[in-house]
């Protein structure tokens, strides 16, 4: 079962999508997961997919024409009252995302026919109101009961392999067939399973060498998608590579790059540890470890993104890693996969984050988020949520207006505050004051009323006498309670000391061994 590696992870991810559309087809769990299982064991036969297929959009597409091919309906609701093909249409197009020119492909019909079903299904549902529709696919959707179906899904593709195997002992006797079916399939074209259309070979070497000095920046054609080697030590923080291990962004005179596109690539971790414990893995590279009590290393991760072009190509959004708070896990957008990927340090396993992304889901940046306890990743892209269960693999859409207090208070923060950071919840802000008697000191901002809930004073690093004698950034929130502040000399713009501050009763503690970078993203901090 070598040839399905990844198969599991792409079912794990994928099933609750898959079956949560399936439910609003049919109106029966079981029917749909039957479904659903259908459309894995499609995907499951020509694995793996090739490098131009996506294979929750073939997924998806083998589930629909399956659906047609035997609709079903049970329930009373009004959705399954409608025609299969009407009710399909609306359920691809409103709840997955399909376009009418897709599906209009998919289903082997105008486009015009497919705008006026979808015109007749939301008149007969919710007499046009679109917005009601698909909060109430979203719901219903989501309280779909997702089986695991990695099991039952695999045991049908190894009775499909052997059956497979029996077949071709018997095409071997027919040679004649193969070659004819080899000279009818048309060369310089392969076959997507998923849309039923053909796309056009790779340009040849003479057709690419006269496009180079046109084309966007890429990343560097070394690239590969980082393998996270198992170690027992934890990240402390991250710092961009400043393009080291990547690309460089288009500057004067160079071709600008196109919207979406990865131009800048490459973070540099810190890790650290005890030097008896962990998984018996190490970091890379050189290790450098005081008795039994720390050990400390660097790796580098030249396939995390750090710039992502937009608009005209010439501007670039910032990107950044997330770290877990005990500092095993990190997430990023490869720059080699195109996607978001997470990787967990101590047991090397990786989880698919995103699909493949489209410029359309980086036209206002995109970033990836991780949870208190490390547990789910979240991935901005457009109006779209994304989260994952690491432990599962499994990738649910959050309902629209699902965003944390912080998101929808940052509006009013860019006015008010150069620089903050929201809590790991989401529901605080910390910001350092900038006008008045408040310049200086810790804002700990209630995110829902918009409201400073505490203001603490920060360390006095320089002499009192002098005139404002140094300026304070928040870093970032080390956990539910803490944030860390960085202190900087505002003669000579040099770091004069970190520190932890308790957001509660404003102690504070100095950090030592962090770098002096505008972008970190911290880890484990306090990592022994």
């Amino acid at each position: 079962m070598r040839r399905y590696i990844g198969y599991r992870e792409f079912i794990q991810r994928d099933q609750r999508s898959l079956v949560g559309t399936a439910l609003l087809l049919t109106g029966s769990h079981e029917q749909a997961i039957r479904l659903a299982l259908w459309s894995l064991r499609t995907v499951g036969l020509s694995w793996p997919p090739p490098p131009w297929e996506d294979s929750s959009t073939h997924a998806h597409i083998a589930l629909y024409r399956r659906f047609l091919h035997r609709p079903t309906a049970a329930g009373a609701t009004a959705l399954v009252r409608l025609p299969p093909r009407q009710r399909l249409l609306l359920v691809a197009c409103l709840h997955d995302g399909r376009t009418h020119a897709e599906m209009a492909t998919v289903l082997g019909i105008p486009v015009e026919t497919v705008e006026s079903e979808i015109t007749e299904g939301l008149a007969t549902l919710t007499k046009g109101n679109v917005d009601r529709l698909k909060k109430r696919m979203a719901t219903a959707a989501g309280e779909a009961s997702v089986p695991d179906l990695t099991a039952r899904s695999m045991r049908a593709l190894r009775r499909r392999r052997n059956r497979g195997a029996f077949l071709t002992a018997v095409a071997a006797l027919i040679p004649i067939g193969l070659i004819t079916a080899f000279a009818l399939f048309p060369q310089g074209h392969a076959w997507n399973a998923a849309l039923g259309e053909r796309n056009p070979a790779p340009p040849t070497p003479t057709e690419s060498t006269e496009a180079a000095p046109t084309s966007s920046p890429e990343p560097a054609s070394d690239l590969q998608p980082w393998r996270a080697p198992r170690t027992s030590l934890a990240i402390r923080y991250a710092v961009p590579d400043g393009c080291l291990g990547g690309t460089v962004p288009a500057g004067d005179g160079a071709a600008p790059a196109q919207a979406g596109k990865v131009v800048c690539a490459g973070w540099t971790l810190k890790l650290a540890g005890s030097g008896s414990g962990g998984s018996g893995g190490s970091a890379p590279g050189s290790v450098t470890c005081e008795g039994r009590d720390r050990c400390e290393s660097t790796m580098s991760v030249p396939d995390a993104a750090e710039r992502l072009a937009h608009s005209d190509g010439r501007d670039s959004w910032p990107l950044s890693p997330a770290v877990s708070s005990d500092g095993h896990r990190i997430a990023y957008l490869s720059a080699a996969e195109g996607r978001y990927v997470a990787h967990d340090l101590h047991s090397g396993v990786k989880r698919y984050l995103s699909p493949v992304l489209v410029p359309s889901d980086t036209e206002n940046g995109t970033r990836v988020s991780v949870s208190p306890d490390g547990l789910h990743f979240t991935v901005q892209l457009g109006k779209r949520r994304l989260r994952t269960d690491f432990t599962t693999g499994t990738t649910t859409l959050l309902p629209a207006g699902h965003e944390t207090a912080a998101e929808k208070a940052a509006g009013w923060l860019r006015k008010n505050y150069r620089v903050w950071r929201d809590s790991p919840s989401g529901r605080h802000v910390a910001a350092v004051g900038t006008e008045g008697a408040e310049a200086g000191s810790l804002h700990i901002i209630d995110a829902r009323s918009r409201l400073v809930s505490r203001h603490l004073p920060l360390p006095a690093l320089s002499d009192p006498a002098k005139a404002d004698p140094a300026k304070a950034e928040v870093i970032g929130w080390l956990s539910a309670r803490e944030v860390v502040v960085k202190m900087t000399d505002k003669a000579g713009g040099h770091p004069t000391g970190f520190f932890r501050v308790d957001a509660v009763t404003g102690r504070t503690h100095r950090v030592t061994g962090l770098a002096d970078d505008d972008l970190i993203v911290l880890g484990a901090v306090t990592a022994p």
